[in-house]
């Protein structure tokens, strides 16, 4: 069997969690969540500590690379996928990049409704940087969101992933 690794390019809280929980839960496939390492860090700390909150994403998700055979990565690989991608074939795995393609005017939306204000602040930085991921990483991305298709996406990319896990 085939180890696989799905995970996201997009901005902050463009919709990466719902995906996961609901093909996870479809394929019965582990998560690891950095947002959840991001709220242990603040828990702990009663703050956030970024330094702290790598240190323990890099760790835990080495300790999965070693341990699991497949799963799934809840996080935006925007600024990290050149990184990744020695390390996931060194080990032997298949990747799935699923893309959210978001205007700005979408994502300020989002980010408005779910009152997350801090991540106004970082709307033109990260907008910004999936842009240039998308310049960068075009052919390694296997599926596409925008706004037309965003409302369809779980069954969409449940259905997108299963057909590339069985070929």
């Amino acid at each position: 069997m085939k180890k696989i690794f799905i995970s996201y390019a997009g901005a902050i809280w463009c919709g990466k969690s719902p995906i996961t929980n609901y093909i996870s839960t479809k394929l019965w496939l582990p998560t690891l969540n950095t947002d959840s390492i991001r709220s242990e860090v603040c828990e702990d700390f009663l703050k956030y500590d970024e330094t702290e909150a790598q240190k323990r994403i890099k760790k835990r998700f080495n300790s999965v690379i070693k341990e699991w055979s497949s799963f799934i990565y809840d996080a935006s690989v925007d600024r990290t996928l050149g990184v990744l991608k020695e390390v996931l074939i060194k080990n032997h795995y298949n990747c799935f990049i699923i893309s959210i393609d978001l205007d700005r005017d979408t994502l300020l939306n989002f980010y408005r409704v779910k009152w997350y204000s801090e991540s106004i602040k970082m709307l033109d930085k990260v907008y910004e940087d999936h842009q240039k991921f998308l310049k960068n990483f075009w052919e390694d991305i296997n599926m596409h969101i925008s706004i037309k298709t965003y409302k369809n996406r779980l069954k969409n990319v449940y259905r997108a992933v299963n057909k590339w896990i069985q070929n």
